[in-house]
């Protein structure tokens, strides 16, 4: 490289530098003058993710995380922070420097920093692409700035460094120039740990680009294979490394299986290769209206590269059909790395599009597909398709612009290639000033971790004090992250549940934690089942120190009025109310009383077939699926059991008795520890025509749990017309137990076992042990 040529080069980069900084500056500038005041988005996601890493950076140390899943925790991988961000932060702060009080401005400023770098990392690709300097430098600020990690800023904002997947793009580069120097392998293996310390989908995604790298490399470049053993150790020790620090450190045992999202969170046509964002979108839409866009899957290229892509195609075919150089198909004539990167990312992309998971004939694979099933969002590994798809359009421009010269049409040389930037330009201006102005409305986050400003200052009104409590119940309550359960809370007690928590160290006891363990969850969702429940997660505490209910005015379901009706009144503010909710309280049951009324109650009561006993003389029926081939039952042997997803029948007959009308409920408990999630129950109610209505409840929202069951209730009405009703569930690896129906106004009694296993029951609760 001649020196004219280098300075040209480090000109070039310094220029594209500082353009892409004052475009950012542009964009962003309210944020940049104030980013501690500003939310990228003040739910969700993004809240959660100022939450976990200002209370990880001032309340914890190491691989733990307290500030949720009180008394357990958390391994700090799985919370929406940033492991290896708040690790540094948390050093910072034990040593002085207060960085968790501005956990919102670092946050903020870290992605608008690789926002403003992009450009460089593009501009440097370009230039191995052998662009000019000056037309390198505008592609680069043009694909930097319309990147699809912008537009998850007000949503994971682990998940915008910008930046990240061309750094590793720009390292496999270099590891095919000069596939002897290891510092290429190095610098890729260091770079995706660290990133992945950020979010572990950027080290998924670097190596598995890297992969498909491998496998193009060794289908077209003979040369390249005995340097491929390096290529395979830098994109699998990574993976491996990570997944032996997690199995080292991580000893939760029962994470979900089979997170929900793997065939849903997907890309798909529309969200590659047409408008995602802004007026433009809207355009495209008012059009060409669809509904399959998934934010988990953009990776816009443009509409520019879009049409190159396109024509591409259709001239390449055209070209190799005519002159039969089939070879030319997958070998077209481009730089080593933009063939390899295209065919790389194209595999990429393709499982993106959820392939082969998403097409039913393949269900064995996604069945066997363990690891893949955590990154259930494949959506993401579009993001390398992306950058390689506007480097090949950049790289196929300047070729016709070039073509176009040589061929004596200088005009139109001159004039097209300078419309298709500016319509390009145009674009991403439109994409990413609409970002800029949807994360620059959310002002007021410097009272987020400001602790003068929370209701839980207020305790000192009722002469308490943050000692005096153990953890935090935000109500309503909130309870994510298995794909089993889904008690999603409100805005309100979340977002003052989290300040609470981060500026007092007081620890939630509720969840928002990706992949969180079942069991723990169902222990903390026992809190809210009815008083026939003992509480399981009360002998985990570690002392008996009361709980600070926090409640926002919100709607409440009748299990969480249940609690605060528990609770004693402390505070009352416009925001939130606090309680002091006793352990005693919480570990109350009605089993003692229940049992007494029964004692008195069961002489009186006739017997009816199968040995039920009915507080009135309407109908009942208890199924308790005895015979049933699975004998993995809850109080007797056997369980109904269907593993395959559909609808299970677990009754379809006439009403119990036809002349009882009113208030019914049907209720069945499922294991809650099964692969699957929790599906939903229905009943139907049919007249004398056929006719049906349906009632159905959704199983995730269920709060009663016993033991490893939970019991899906389903209220319905029974008028005179009807005169069949049929019980239904809709799930995959479905064991289901002890089905009742019973009008809401009478109560079953029944014995289970033999000797001195006979228990009784109480509307499928044991009353005895």
């Amino acid at each position: 490289m001649s020196p004219t040529f280098r300075n040209a080069h480090r000109l070039g980069m310094a220029g594209v530098a500082l353009v892409a900084a004052l475009l950012t500056a542009v964009l962003f500038w309210p944020i940049l003058v104030n980013p501690n005041d500003y939310f990228f988005k003040d739910g969700g996601d993004a809240l959660q993710s100022y939450f976990a890493t200002a209370f990880y950076t001032m309340h914890d140390v190491g691989n733990r995380f307290t500030g949720m899943n009180y008394p357990y925790g958390e391994h700090f991988n799985y919370p929406n922070l940033q492991p290896l961000l708040a690790t540094i932060m948390g050093f910072l702060q034990r040593h002085g420097v207060p960085t968790g009080r501005y956990t919102v401005a670092i946050t903020n400023l870290l992605p608008l920093v690789s926002v403003a770098f992009t450009p460089v990392v593009m501009y440097a690709i370009l230039r191995r692409t052998r662009l000019p300097v000056l037309y390198a430098a505008v592609l680069a600020l043009l694909i930097g700035f319309m990147s699809p990690q912008i537009l998850r800023l007000d949503g994971h904002i682990s998940l915008s460094y910008a930046c990240f997947v061309p750094l590793l793009w720009y390292c496999i580069i270099r590891m095919q120039e000069a596939p002897r120097q290891w510092r290429w392998y190095v610098l890729f293996g260091v770079g995706t740990l660290l990133m992945g310390g950020m979010m572990l989908y950027f080290l998924a995604c670097g190596c598995f680009f890297l992969m498909g790298h491998i496998a193009v490399l060794a289908w077209q470049q003979p040369r390249m294979r005995p340097w491929l053993g390096r290529m395979v150790l830098a994109a699998l020790l990574p993976l491996l490394l990570f997944r032996g620090y997690i199995w080292a450190t991580d000893h939760v045992a029962d994470r979900p299986p089979n997170p929900y999202g793997l065939t849903v969170y997907i890309s798909n046509t529309q969200s590659v290769f047409t408008p995602v964002l802004g007026p433009l979108h809207d355009w495209w839409q008012a059009h060409w209206p669809s509904d399959e866009y998934n934010d988990e899957g953009f990776a816009y290229v443009g509409l520019v590269s879009t049409l190159t892509l396109a024509v591409s195609v259709v001239l390449g075919l055209v070209a190799v059909v005519r002159r039969r150089q089939w070879q030319r198909l997958w070998r077209p004539a481009l730089p080593l790395h933009l063939r390899t990167g295209l065919w790389a990312a194209s595999l990429l992309l393709l499982l993106a599009f959820g392939m082969p998971f998403k097409w039913e004939w393949f269900a064995w694979v996604t069945d066997h597909a363990g690891p893949v099933k955590q990154f259930r969002s494949l959506g993401r590994f579009a993001w390398p398709f992306y950058y390689v798809a506007t480097t090949y359009t950049a790289y196929c421009l300047y070729r016709m612009w070039r073509y176009l010269r040589r061929q004596r049409v200088p005009a139109l040389a001159w004039v097209g290639l300078p419309l298709l930037l500016l319509f390009w330009a145009t674009e991403a201006w439109l994409q990413v000033s609409t970002k800029a102005d949807q994360v620059t409305v959310g002002t007021g986050a410097s009272t987020f971790l400001d602790p003068a400003t929370g209701v839980v200052s207020r305790l000192s009104w009722a002469g308490r004090q943050l000692s005096d409590f153990q953890a935090i119940l935000p109500v309503p309550y909130y309870n994510m992250g298995t794909d089993k359960f889904d008690l999603s809370g409100s805005s309100n007690s979340i977002y003052q549940g989290d300040k609470a928590a981060a500026t007092t160290g007081l620890p939630l006891l509720a969840t928002y934690v990706s992949r969180a363990s079942v069991g723990q969850a169902m222990q903390h969702i026992q809190l809210f089942s009815s008083d026939m429940v003992p509480k399981e997660l009360l002998a985990h505490f570690p002392n008996d120190k009361p709980i600070l209910l926090l409640v926002t005015p919100d709607y409440y379901t009748e299990a969480e009025q249940r609690l605060i009706k528990l609770g004693h009144l402390l505070v009352e503010t416009p925001e939130a109310s606090l309680y002091e909710l006793p352990i005693a309280a919480l570990a109350a049951t009605a089993l003692p009383r229940a049992r007494i009324l029964a004692d008195s109650l069961l002489p009186t009561l006739p017997v009816r077939a199968g040995g039920l006993r009915a507080t009135t003389p309407a109908g009942v029926l208890v199924q308790s699926f005895d015979q049933a081939p699975d004998r993995r039952g809850r109080l007797g042997a056997g369980a109904y059991y269907q593993a395959a997803d559909g609808f299970s029948t677990l009754y379809d007959g006439p009403v119990p008795a036809p002349a009882d009308t009113g208030r019914y409920e049907a209720s069945v408990w499922m294991n809650g520890k099964s692969d699957y999630g929790y599906g939903n129950m229905q009943v139907k109610a049919y007249n004398a025509k056929g006719e049906a209505t349906a009632t159905v409840v959704d199983g995730r929202k269920a709060t009663e749990v016993l033991g490893n069951w939970v019991r899906i209730i389903v209220p319905f009405r029974v008028t005179p017309e009807v005169v069949r009703i049929e019980v239904i569930y809709q799930n995959r690896d479905l064991l289901a137990d002890d089905l009742l129906i019973r009008p809401v106004n009478t109560d079953v009694y029944y014995y289970v076992g033999t000797g001195s296993h006979r228990r009784l029951i109480k509307n499928t609760y044991p009353l005895t042990p």
